[in-house]
């Protein structure tokens, strides 16, 4: 999902940097090297988008197991299954550029790229609509300059002209949803509650 989601994203910053050749890649940062590139993944003279964290979306932890939905009506519907998960994907655009000049260049694009649009939806990124995201918005990510040298650090490479961007929220789901009825009449006498299963 988080692969097919970038693949988009980084196919549309493409289109919108212009080159000849596609410029901007899915890989591997700590592959980098800002001048040489002796690794098996081919990320030299390139825009690098690489995922540095994953995270979950702690606001959104608490949705109950046995909730009541819409259906394709629109018609509630109560269901079991276990609760998606919400992400936070937090992605780092370097540019490894053989000249520094144009990876500076290249970083405004992509932060002009973001500034022009932030929001995406299936109606612009269809691949949204296929794993049922409904919306995706990237944040420009600050760091200081403690925290910027461990994630320079910890990936174990140069410093180059980087931006982090926060993604928001990619949603993970694969459990099957049962179907439980919602609750229609509650009988106090026996604490009993009748369930109506027929939608």
């Amino acid at each position: 999902m988080i692969d097919q989601i970038l693949n988009a994203i980084t196919g549309k910053l493409n289109t919108y940097i212009g080159t000849l050749e596609p410029d901007v890649m899915l890989g591997n940062i700590s592959f980098a090297d800002a001048f040489h590139d002796n690794s098996s993944q081919n990320v030299n003279d390139k825009i690098i988008a690489s995922v540095i964290n994953i995270e979950q979306e702690e606001s959104l932890r608490n949705i109950p197991f046995r909730r009541t939905i819409a259906d394709a009506q629109g018609l509630p519907q109560g269901v079991e299954q276990q609760p998606e998960i919400h992400l936070n994907v937090y992605v780092l655009f370097g540019a490894n550029k053989n000249n520094y000049t144009t990876a500076l260049q290249r970083i405004s694009q992509v932060i002009a790229f973001f500034q022009r649009q932030f929001v995406f939806t299936p109606a612009d990124t269809p691949v949204l609509g296929t794993l049922g995201l409904s919306k995706l918005v990237f944040d420009l990510y600050s760091t200081d300059f403690q925290e910027l040298n461990q994630i320079w650090s910890v990936m174990g490479g140069k410093y180059i002209p980087s931006v982090i961007y926060k993604m928001r929220l990619a949603i993970i789901q694969d459990a099957p949803v049962a179907d439980t009825g919602i609750i229609q009449e509650i009988n106090l006498n026996t604490a009993a509650l009748s369930f109506n299963t027929t939608a």
